[in-house]
């Protein structure tokens, strides 16, 4: 049997003065909670109470044993008020993970707002355009764009990455604009190295039709900053989440093409990991975001075709 368990069994037959108590207390019998006292002194191997039939008392070894287990109790207490106490403030640290491109543009500048919110939080900003691996890393929460494959993580989505074409008015002076997706295979297509099927690019047109291209280029990159600059230089052309040039575009440096067409969306998620429930300071984090996302005119909290936002579940 649970040592800890017949630990406090034996504490509060001491403190209540008889085993009825305590078998009331525990919706019990009086000869559960006798036999539970008998084992924690088989275990012990000495004597702690001296029975008689109305009542009993602590022997020298009970006397000792009792202070021990009252000190052990009182710092478990301790120790599980604590935790609850600090996994139910919104202070501490908040350790966060995210791609580069979307941290320095959608998190970084929202985080006054967060802080003047929620000023007893920090955030720890891991900024980086691989799938960190929130165990190793040490992660409360990560920003996932694209489909999540990693079943032992729990979800929440939150948003939706609407994907584009784009290049520089520069590029598409110097080399024509495409109308047609199969065009792309005689242009400069700057491919982004950290998705599956990295140079298979894919649109649907009006009719529903989709068209799948095989791209090529000079340069290719696992940084979504690197190859922004490239499309901006007129190296070429992209095919990204339209956040990433949301500035560039409203300010013309560069330009969507092949507008016509749909591009397969990029679901935006929030992940952690699922040995943990979501604490007070995660989701208030969480909620946080999703609220900015859902004003943001880059990301829209969901397509019609996605469904409801998901809330909190196994990916």
């Amino acid at each position: 049997m649970d040592r800890l368990r017949l630990m406090e069994t034996f504490v509060r037959v001491v403190e209540t003065g008889n085993f009825s108590a305590v078998a009331r207390e525990g919706r019990s019998s009086q000869s559960a909670i006798s036999k539970q006292v008998q084992a924690l002194e088989t275990m012990l191997g000495a004597k702690l109470l001296v029975r008689s039939t109305r009542s009993h008392a602590l022997t020298e070894a009970g006397k000792r044993y009792y202070e021990r287990c009252r000190q052990v109790l009182d710092t478990l207490e301790e120790a599980r008020v604590e935790i609850q106490r600090t996994e139910n403030e919104i202070s501490g640290v908040l350790r966060v993970a995210a791609p580069v491109s979307f941290g320095r543009l959608h998190i970084v500048p929202r985080l006054k707002a967060f802080f003047a919110r929620y000023p007893q939080l920090k955030v720890d900003l891991q900024l980086d355009d691989s799938f960190v691996d929130l165990v190793v890393g040490g992660i409360d929460v990560a920003f996932r764009v694209g489909e999540l494959k990693d079943s032992r993580l729990i979800a929440r989505r939150i948003g939706t990455a609407h994907r584009a074409a784009l290049a520089s008015h520069d590029y598409l002076a110097q080399h024509g604009e495409p109308q047609h997706p199969q065009e792309l295979r005689g242009h400069q297509c700057i491919v982004y190295t950290g998705l599956a099927n990295l140079n298979e690019w894919n649109f649907q047109d009006e009719d529903g039709v989709q068209h799948t291209v095989r791209v090529n280029g000079h340069l290719q990159s696992n940084s979504s900053e690197a190859i922004r600059q490239a499309v901006v230089e007129g190296l070429g052309i992209c095919y990204t989440p339209q956040w990433v040039y949301g500035d560039d575009i409203r300010a013309g440096r560069v330009k969507p093409i092949l507008t016509r067409y749909r591009l397969p969306p990029l679901p935006l998620n929030v992940v952690f990991q699922p040995a943990r429930r979501p604490s007070l300071k995660i989701s208030h984090f969480v909620s946080f975001f999703a609220d900015e996302f859902a004003r943001d005119p880059d990301i829209s909290p969901m397509l019609a075709t996605d469904g409801a936002v998901k809330s909190w579940g196994q990916v």
